[in-house]
């Protein structure tokens, strides 16, 4: 990601080494038969998968879609002097230019980069009457790549403020905000406001002061003083401030000028941030895989040393070890079921106290909200007919009860993740040590020794939720709609906006219930999920230990050839695990050095 090349360590390249050299020990590891219970794929997923999310935020018209351009070298999002971005729009790495847009309800369409503005822009989607959810670009910059991904907000504070809900609910994704600041316009209360909202993720921000070419260094020194003083009251960390110009920027990328680069002082910001990522994710994906895979290549070393020590130990004295191993695994199952049952409780907990608390106070908000914006919406449609009054209101209430969800699901969407990966990472290392005490039980009834490994998992978030209001008005609710619209205009219109006060209620409770009923079922699927994880877990280990010895056991009436044959293999399969383990090990190194 940095602009420097040369004796400089470029971060993301070492990034990209190491991660390939991960993936290419998981291709080996595929293919050795004596790696029981691998999850080799999911580790190899989550590798290539890792993104790095920016999520470039701020008021209107202070410069971001620029900046954008600027980072990834072209013109393609789409600038204006009026308020313009109200979509979310993503950019991420392609081999050419691409633009997919991603409407609510899981319909996706490719469009030419030539339309963006059709669906990115309040001209061209007006309170996105389009039902777009968001737009990914792709695109073949050298930024985009190993992961890195763009999003570029609506600006907080203009007038729309469908766009306002729309920046905040992409903030909890983030794995840094880029927030744009500029040096012809005062840091304003709506600003000042967002980050005061935002403070979990102040460790995480980079203040960005645009149009950094406008002033002189001493000017500028000025600026970045007092702006900095000004944050440090929103912030309960030391702000970190980088001027820039994304006009120079953008000239030093298309032009191939070096100069104009170095005076936009995009660089520097560049090299912060990449050092940010590196210490703040990089490593941690990499170490995580690693570690996981040193694991499992533990167990595996395990189980080939356990099945060649079977094979020349006496037939009794096996079959006696293995009833010991067999009343510790018993004891060990009931461990794991105290695990489960934690989880279970700590799921209903959430719902409880945090999901429908959450749910109670947004439904009581937005009713009352609702409330009095259809008196608004009612007078102001003094001069519409009955039936286009009726449209009207039910839009309104619509549009705005689908944007008050959406934007509630997206931060409790991180509020349940963030609690429910906090009790997985509470209850992971029990899983883990119920593991290694099983191992480590039978390394000692077996005299073969085990080296435990730490390691750490995950929770995806993928939500089947759509919205649904009310089933289309059949029998009596078609027919009291069509004697309200042939009543006189003034007594039609008082029932109306009576029907639509009940529609209120009607459309609120409606999508509190579905919301509830999504999280509920996820939550749930989550907590089945990692109740399998440990079952899987302690299953491999109790089956990888038992299966060694009977093997062993089994041997033991066949031929001295066969015997001898077998121990060949396994002696060849622990020099491939030992090998493989000095790799990840080497790697895993050159991980912690290089980035």
């Amino acid at each position: 990601m940095t602009e420097k090349t040369g004796s400089r360590s470029l971060g993301m390249a070492e990034f990209a080494s190491v991660k390939d050299g991960l993936l290419a020990v998981i291709d080996e590891m595929l293919a050795l038969e004596g790696v029981r219970g691998c999850p080799c794929e999911e580790l190899a997923e989550k590798l290539r998968e890792g993104a790095f999310d920016l999520v470039v935020a701020g008021q209107f018209k202070r410069g971001k879609t620029s900046l954008i351009n600027a980072l990834i070298g072209a013109d393609i999002l789409p600038v204006s002097v009026v308020p313009l971005t109200s979509i979310i729009t993503v950019l991420t790495y392609g081999p050419a230019l691409r633009v997919k847009v991603h409407f609510n309800g899981e319909r996706t369409m490719e469009i030419k980069p030539e339309s963006l503005p059709e669906y990115v822009t309040e001209k061209g989607n007006p309170k996105n009457e389009k039902n777009v959810k968001e737009v990914v670009v792709e695109y073949p910059s050298p930024y985009l790549k190993d992961g890195v991904r763009i999003v570029d907000t609506p600006g907080v504070g203009s007038v729309y403020e469908h766009n306002t809900d729309a920046a905040y609910r992409y903030l909890p994704r983030s794995d840094a905000v880029l927030f744009l600041l500029s040096v012809d316009q005062p840091l304003s209360r709506a600003e000042f406001d967002f980050l005061g909202d935002v403070g979990e993720y102040a460790n995480k921000i980079f203040f960005l002061l645009n149009k950094a070419d406008y002033l002189s260094d001493t000017e500028l020194g000025e600026s970045v003083g007092f702006l900095r003083g000004e944050l440090r009251k929103a912030l309960t960390s030391e702000p970190v401030i980088f001027p820039v110009s994304a006009k120079l920027a953008l000239e030093g990328k298309v032009k191939g000028s070096d100069e104009a680069l170095k005076r936009s002082r995009l660089p520097e910001f560049s090299e912060a941030l990449r050092e940010f990522l590196m210490n703040e994710k990089g490593r941690v994906l990499l170490r995580s895989v690693a570690d996981n895979l040193l694991r499992i290549l533990s167990q595996g070393r395990f189980e080939a040393e356990l099945e060649l020590g079977s094979l020349s130990a006496p037939l009794q004295e096996l079959e006696e070890k293995l009833r010991v191993f067999g009343e510790k695994k018993t004891a060990i199952m009931r461990e794991k079921r105290d695990i489960e049952v934690l989880l279970e409780g700590k799921t209903k907990e959430l719902v409880s106290e945090v999901l429908e608390e959450d749910l109670r106070h947004l439904r009581g908000g937005l009713t009352r909200r609702l409330g009095e914006g259809l008196i608004s919406r009612f007078e102001e449609g003094g001069g519409l007919s009955t039936k286009g009054l009726h449209a009207s209101l039910e839009t309104y209430i619509r549009d705005e009860v689908a944007g008050a969800y959406d934007a509630f699901r997206a931060s409790e969407d991180a509020k349940l993740a963030g609690a429910f990966e906090e009790e997985v990472k509470r209850l992971s290392p029990r899983v883990d040590g119920i593991v290694d005490r099983l191992l480590q039980f039978a390394s000692e009834l077996f005299a073969i020794p085990y080296e435990a490994v730490r390691a750490e998992g995950l929770w995806a978030d993928r939500s089947a939720l759509f919205y649904k209001f009310r089933d289309e008005p059949v029998g009596l609710e078609m027919l009291v709609s069509g004697v309200t619209f042939a009543l006189p205009g003034s007594v039609g219109k008082k029932l109306i906006l009576r029907s639509m006060k009940g529609f209120i209620q009607e459309a609120v409770d409606r999508q509190s219930g579905r919301v509830r009923h999504d999280f509920v079922r996820r939550l749930q699927r989550s907590g089945r999920d990692f109740g399998w994880e440990i079952e899987k877990r302690v299953d491999v280990a109790v089956e990888g230990i038992e299966a060694a010895v009977k093997k062993g056991m089994d041997l033991k009436v066949k031929s001295e050839e066969e015997v001898a044959e077998r121990r060949q293999v396994l002696l060849e399969l622990t020099q491939k695990i030992n090998g493989l383990s000095e790799r990840v090990t080497r790697i895993s190194r050159q991980g912690a050095t290089a980035l």
